[in-house]
C-alpha cells in the first residue's frame, strides 16, 4: 500500500467552504454552503491517508472520515469511507484512480431500498488549492453532484 503522489503533497490543514446539493427540496432550498475544513495526515511509512473534514448543515456541525491508500502493483485507489450525515451507518468502500494529473476518482455502491445506487468522492489539488467533489449515481447511471467543497491551505 502506500499514499497517491497528490495526496501525499497535500498533507496538512486545508479550510475553505462546502456546498451540499438535495435535489429533492424546492430549488430555492436545494444547495447550501458553509464553512468547511479538511486536514489531510499519513501514517509514518506512508502506507494510507487519513482525510477528515467538518461542515454544517441546519447549524449542526457533521464530519467525515476517509481512510485511503494505494496499491503499489495496480495503482489503484481505495476508500473506506464515513460522513456524520451522508454515509452513518456502514463504512462505504469506493475504489478508484489517481490520474496523471493527480485527480484521485473513486466510486461505491449502497443500498436503497430495493435498488443499488452509486456514490463518487473524487480529490483534485492543483496548487494551493483542492477540491472534494461527491456525486450521487442513480441506478440507470446518473451522476448528480452532492457536495462541491473548495480549500486552500491554512
Amino acid at each position: 500500500m502506500a499514499v497517491p503522489k497528490s495526496i501525499h503533497v497535500a498533507k496538512g490543514l486545508w479550510r475553505g467552504k462546502s456546498q451540499l446539493n438535495l435535489p429533492f427540496l424546492p430549488p430555492e432550498k436545494r444547495v447550501s454552503e458553509s464553512d468547511s475544513s479538511l486536514h489531510i495526515d499519513t501514517d509514518q511509512h506512508d502506507s494510507y491517508a487519513t482525510v477528515t473534514y467538518n461542515w454544517q448543515y441546519e447549524g449542526k456541525r457533521q464530519e467525515g472520515t476517509i481512510l485511503l491508500c494505494e496499491s503499489a502493483k495496480s495503482k489503484s485507489v481505495q476508500l473506506a469511507w464515513v460522513d456524520s450525515w451522508h454515509q452513518n451507518t456502514a463504512v462505504m468502500h469506493l475504489t478508484g484512480e489517481e490520474s496523471e494529473t493527480g485527480l484521485v476518482k473513486t466510486k461505491g455502491t449502497y443500498p436503497a431500498g430495493k435498488e443499488t445506487w452509486g456514490w463518487t468522492i473524487e480529490f483534485q489539488i492543483a496548487g494551493e488549492q483542492l477540491t472534494m467533489k461527491m456525486d450521487n449515481v442513480t441506478p440507470s447511471g446518473e451522476a448528480v453532484w452532492a457536495v462541491k467543497a473548495s480549500y486552500k491551505r491554512d
